[in-house]
């Protein structure tokens, strides 16, 4: 369970969506909700005349995502909001969400301003490597709260030549195993792809109500966030949760 769930709000119409989910999910957690307001000259104007809440902190300006990579901590979930959607056509560097993502250290939804109210479902990407577990924790204390079923996606697709079949099996088999202990009656079941992953995971979480998928890993300080959470982020057709990696323990 997160500490705190993070709003993060610039004073747009894209972040209606993105409220509604973060105020249900903090409430349906009982942890605190902090709205963090990512101001402009203009905005600091705005919030003069209209005083925040103690629960509200109103960022000097700057840049979005190094400012909120300060006010974050590891177990809190930063919640934002966008107004793109749309299929894969292309990919596209240096969206606010994705450089979001690159920089904060903590589990981040990106909620793009859609009706969810006839969505269900929860899709869990997985691949075989130190971020499944991560993912299917955070995918099946999802389901669990919000009683939606899960479904674990799994694609061997490599560029050219496709995943070894032992690996791809693998994969799929450890991240059932886990929701099987974790959340038995959220267990929708598991499917295999030789598509790309994340065209397979945007064409099934069309109706979706959740995505969750892992940021990539920690290498020197740095975090690497690769190209699936980049398509899915530019082309975003459903609520993306971003599962982050833990910085290698240097004492292991």
């Amino acid at each position: 369970m997160p500490a705190r769930y993070v709003l993060g709000l610039k004073r747009n119409s894209a972040e209606e969506a993105a409220t509604a989910w973060a105020e249900s999910h903090a409430s349906a957690a009982g942890v605190p909700l902090v709205r963090v307001h990512v101001s402009s000259k203009r905005d600091a104007v705005a919030a003069r005349s209209d005083p925040p809440t103690s629960t509200d902190v109103v960022l000097p300006p700057g840049p979005v995502p190094q400012a909120l990579a300060g006010i974050v901590e590891d177990d809190d979930v930063l919640v934002i909001g966008t107004g793109k959607t749309g299929f894969i056509h292309g990919r596209v560097f240096g969206t606010m969400a994705f450089r979001i993502a690159s920089s904060v250290r903590c589990t981040v939804a990106v909620i793009p301003q859609v009706d969810l109210r006839f969505r269900s479902g929860i899709i869990a990407g997985v691949k075989d490597d130190d971020l499944l577990e991560r993912i299917v924790q955070a995918a099946s204390a999802e389901a669990v709260q919000s009683g939606e079923p899960l479904q674990i996606l799994h694609s061997s697709f490599a560029g050219i030549v496709p995943a070894p079949v032992e690996t791809a099996g693998s994969a799929i088999e450890q991240a059932a195993s886990l929701v099987s202990r974790l959340a038995p009656r959220a267990m929708r079941g598991t499917r295999e792809t030789a598509r790309p992953p994340a065209e397979a995971l945007l064409d099934a979480s069309r109706n979706a109500a959740l995505i969750v998928i892992g940021a990539g890993h920690v290498h020197d300080g740095e975090r690497s966030v690769g190209p699936v959470v980049q398509d899915i982020l530019v082309n975003i057709n459903a609520p993306v949760l971003i599962v982050p990696a833990r910085p290698a323990d240097p004492t292991a």
